[in-house]
C-alpha cells in the first residue's frame, strides 16, 4: 500500500539511514584521530592536519545536524495495511492462448497438435506458480509492513495520551542518539509527562584531543602539546554541542514542554579521593527557545545563556561540580 510504504520510507529507514551516515563519518573521524595519537611520524602532513582539524570541528558542530520532525498524529492516522489479492493475470493470459490456439495445415500433416496443445497447458501451470509466487513475496512484504505499522500506530496512540513508556518506544525505535555514542557519550532518560530529563555520562579522555597539528610554512607537520586552556575550552565546547543536539532529537522525536540535561564527567571526589561520575552542566532547554538559535554560527558554550542553566566553568581548570535543575 503507497501511504504505508511512503511513511514507513519517510520515519523508519530514512531516518535510521541518515543516522548511519552521520554514524559513519563520526567514526571513520574517531578512528583516525585515534591512529594519528599512536603515530610518531606523518607521511601526508597537509592530510594529517587536515583530519585533525575535522575532527575538532566534529566536537564542536554535534548539534548543527539533527532528525527530521516526526509527525505522531500523521502516523497515527496512517491506515492499517490492507492485505494483499491474489491476482492471476499471468494464468488468464496463458489460458487466453491456449483457448484461441488453432492448429495449422503444419500441425496436421506432422502430428504436433497434440505437443503444442500440451506445451501451452504447460505454460499454464508455469504461469499460475508465477502467480502464486508474486502473491505469497505479497503476503511476506504485508507482514513486515503490518508489523511495522502495529508498532509505530501503538507508539503513536501511547504518545498521544503522554505516555511515558511510549516516549522511551520511540527513542528506541529510532534511536537518535547513536551518533553522540560514537563520540564516547552515554545517556539515560527519565521520562515525565511533559518532559525528560537526560544524564550524559561523557568521557573526555577518550574523546578531546591533547595535543595540536600545524603544518609549517616550511611544510613541515608541528605537533605539540594542546594547552590546558584550549583542552577545556574544546571540552566545554563538544559538551555544549552535544547538550544542544540531544534537546533537538528530543524535540524532534516527543511533543514534550521542555527537556533537562545534565552532563556528567569524571571528577575527583574531595572525600574519598577516587573518580566520580559529577555533574558539570545542568540546563533547562524548551523547543520555542532553541528553535530561534542560529545552530550555524553560534558559539556551543555561549549559547547555554539562552536557557537556564547551571555551570561552572573556568578556563585553567574546565568545569566544577554544579548542582541538578530541579
Amino acid at each position: 500500500m503507497a501511504t504505508i510504504n511512503g511513511f514507513i520510507r519517510s520515519y523508519g529507514a530514512a531516518v535510521r539511514r541518515s543516522e548511519r551516515d552521520q554514524q559513519r563519518r563520526n567514526r571513520e573521524a574517531a578512528k583516525k584521530f585515534k591512529e594519528q595519537q599512536k603515530q610518531l611520524e606523518f607521511q601526508n602532513v597537509a592530510q594529517a592536519v587536515s583530519e585533525w582539524n575535522n575532527y575538532v570541528q566534529i566536537l564542536k558542530s554535534v548539534h548543527k545536524e539533527t532528525s527530521e520532525k516526526i509527525d505522531w498524529i500523521k502516523i497515527k492516522n496512517e491506515p492499517r495495511p490492507t492485505e494483499p489479492i491474489y491476482i492471476n493475470n499471468n494464468e488468464i493470459e496463458a489460458k487466453q492462448r491456449l483457448a484461441s490456439f488453432k492448429p495449422n495445415l503444419l500441425d496436421k500433416i506432422f502430428g504436433s497438435t497434440n505437443k503444442k496443445i500440451k506445451n501451452l497447458e504447460n505454460q499454464i501451470l508455469i504461469a499460475r506458480k508465477k502467480d502464486e509466487d508474486k502473491y505469497q513475496i505479497a503476503i511476506k512484504d504485508h507482514k513486515k509492513e503490518l508489523l511495522y505499522w502495529e508498532e509505530l500506530h501503538k507508539i503513536a496512540l501511547g504518545i498521544e495520551q503522554k505516555q511515558t513508556e511510549s516516549y522511551l518506544a520511540a527513542i528506541q525505535y529510532f534511536e537518535p542518539f547513536s551518533e553522540i555514542s560514537e563520540l564516547g557519550s552515554q545517556i539515560k532518560f527519565v521520562f515525565e509527562e511533559n518532559h525528560i530529563e537526560i544524564d550524559i555520562n561523557t568521557n573526555s579522555i577518550d574523546v578531546i584531543p591533547n595535543y595540536e597539528l600545524r603544518q609549517t610554512s616550511t611544510g613541515k607537520l608541528s605537533k605539540k602539546n594542546m594547552s590546558k586552556t584550549n583542552y577545556y575550552e574544546l571540552y566545554q565546547d563538544h559538551i555544549c554541542s552535544v547538550v544542544l543536539r540531544i534537546s533537538r532529537e528530543v524535540f524532534a522525536y516527543l511533543p514534550i514542554d521542555y527537556a533537562i540535561i545534565n552532563a556528567l564527567s569524571e571528577m575527583v571526589d574531595s572525600q574519598s579521593g577516587h573518580l566520580e561520575n559529577k555533574v558539570v552542566l545542568s540546563v533547562k532547554i524548551i523547543p520555542e527557545t532553541i528553535e530561534k538559535l542560529n545552530l550555524e554560527m553560534l558559539d556551543p558554550s555561549d549559547s547555554m545563556r539562552n536557557f537556564i542553566h547551571n555551570m561552572n566553568f573556568k578556563k585553567t581548570s574546565g568545569f566544577q561540580e554544579v548542582q541538578k535543575i530541579q
